[in-house]
């Protein structure tokens, strides 16, 4: 078995949401003033705990209502 002493791990984000970022994706999630695949996409960050949802909410909150894609901070 070959060893790679060069490789190093990536950090792993955490995976917990806290009350209020739940609560303002779920508000999002049932407004209709917003596109179906920016709800559908915030409905899915929820489900896997993405740790960017912080960032998607932001972004529609702050009235971008269409989301192409996120970059990682």
């Amino acid at each position: 078995m070959a060893t790679y002493s060069s490789l190093t791990l990536r950090k792993e984000k955490s995976h917990t949401i806290d009350a209020s970022l739940k609560r303002r994706a779920r508000l999002l999630i049932t407004n209709s003033s917003i596109p179906g695949k920016t709800r559908s996409l915030i409905r899915y960050a929820l489900e896997i705990k993405d740790p960017d949802l912080g960032q998607l909410v932001q972004l529609v909150e702050a009235g971008e209502m269409t989301i192409d894609h996120v970059q990682p901070e």
